[in-house]
């Protein structure tokens, strides 16, 4: 009886054509690191060749990059991140992080309800560890993903798309203080730890306030990142999509042909939307605090009238943030600028009028000063007939050299 030797297994590789001189790099990058690596680690076929694409194929710098990687992977948890880690309910339900295929290329494909998330009950009902954790949680999953689909094609690929809506995207939502550091802190992480895993980012339905939290993250972001982004309006984008993912893995409001099976243009039951979360997940609470902090300012804004607190700003890029609380009710928020404030000359608004309740929390906010000159910050109470507002506030100009505090 004849028999056959199984066929061994053929080691994929990466799609990107290297050099000579880059895979001897890539292999001297193995051979140095191949018992400081976790098997976990070793799973991803395009380990080595990622760090060396990162780092320009300079091994020096390449080899740190990854010894950085090690450590960081042993104080998250990552090796054990999806078999042990729990995320939260509200994390599941209400980040609105979706799966939603893979494209032309095998590259993973994910969508970003950015615009309609529900950024307060987000950072009052999960803590920013939390919302971190999920992250990676998801850039985990999502390797495990692509290296299942790489194994069915026989093409390794370890790269993903990203579309982030911003549709509904608003004033509060994007200068949001603690939506910004995270934005900013994970940009960072990311950089760091997961190199050459984007294809490219899609931004659809950006506005003026995209603009306005997009300088801010913009400030920590690698150039050869920026150059894989796009951004589009409320038109424009399906064309770009159906370039690269086949209409019938996409869904129909994303502009392909891809529905529930009940006919539902959303897919709701594979893409999470953003929306309201219920008050049952909130873990703040609701005693009012910046009242009783030694640093804040107390103002009485009486009806019919407005207060404006003046901050000049020296260096551009500088940081403008502030922090207040009402007793009760809300207050109209607006921030002008004026380039020379002894001149005869015209107030920009920066930030239109908004009338902020903070119910539950302070407000707290994060704008970026392209500019030198006076920024004016105004609590304006002029719409209300009866009531006068008690604010408590602290507000400061940070230079472009500080850090933006750590959240992880």
């Amino acid at each position: 009886m004849n028999s056959k030797k199984a066929a061994p297994s053929k080691k994929m590789t990466v799609s990107e054509e290297i050099s000579t001189d880059e895979k001897h790099v890539v292999e001297e990058l193995r051979r140095r690191m191949i018992n400081e690596v976790t098997p976990k680690m070793l799973e991803d076929e395009s380990l080595f060749y990622r760090f060396c694409k990162a780092r320009d194929f300079k091994l020096s710098d390449s080899e740190e990059m990854l010894r950085k990687h090690i450590s960081w992977r042993k104080e998250v948890h990552i090796d054990t991140m999806l078999s042990e880690y729990k995320p939260p309910e509200a994390a599941v339900k209400y980040i609105p992080f979706s799966f939603v295929c893979f494209d032309k290329d095998g590259c993973l494909v994910r969508y970003i309800d950015f615009g309609d998330v529900d950024i307060k009950g987000l950072f009052w009902s999960l803590k920013k560890i939390d919302i971190m954790k999920y992250a990676f949680y998801t850039l985990e999953g999502d390797e495990v993903k692509l290296r299942e689909h790489s194994k069915k094609t026989g093409k390794l690929e370890a790269k993903s798309i990203y579309i982030f809506n911003f549709k509904g995207f608003s004033f509060v939502k994007a200068t949001h203080k603690e939506l910004l550091e995270t934005l900013v802190q994970f940009a960072l992480i990311f950089q760091d730890n997961y190199p050459e895993r984007i294809k490219k980012v899609i931004f659809i339905n950006v506005s003026t306030y995209f603009t306005l939290a997009f300088s801010i993250v913009k400030t920590v972001l690698a150039a050869a990142l920026i150059k894989k982004m796009t951004f589009f309006g409320s038109d424009g984008y399906k064309q770009e999509f159906l370039e690269t993912i086949n209409p019938d893995d996409l869904p129909v409001f994303l502009g392909g042909n891809r529905t529930d099976s009940n006919g539902d243009p959303l897919c709701k039951s594979f893409i999470v939307h953003g929306q309201k979360i219920p008050k049952k997940f909130y873990l703040c609470n609701t005693e009012k605090k910046l009242s009783k902090a030694p640093d804040a300012e107390k103002l009485i804004v009486t009806r019919f009238s407005k207060q404006e607190k003046y901050f000049e700003v020296k260096e551009p890029g500088s940081f403008l943030e502030w922090e207040f609380e009402t007793k009760n009710k809300d207050i109209g928020f607006v921030i002008y600028f004026k380039e020379n404030f002894s001149e005869k000359t015209n107030l920009v608004e920066l930030i239109p009028k908004q009338r902020i309740d903070t119910c539950y929390e302070p407000e707290k906010g994060l704008f970026r000063c392209d500019k030198p000159g006076t920024y004016i910050v105004v609590f304006d109470n002029s719409y209300s007939w009866i009531y006068p507002k008690e604010i408590y506030y602290r507000a400061r100009v940070r230079l472009p050299n500080d850090k933006v505090d750590n959240c992880y």
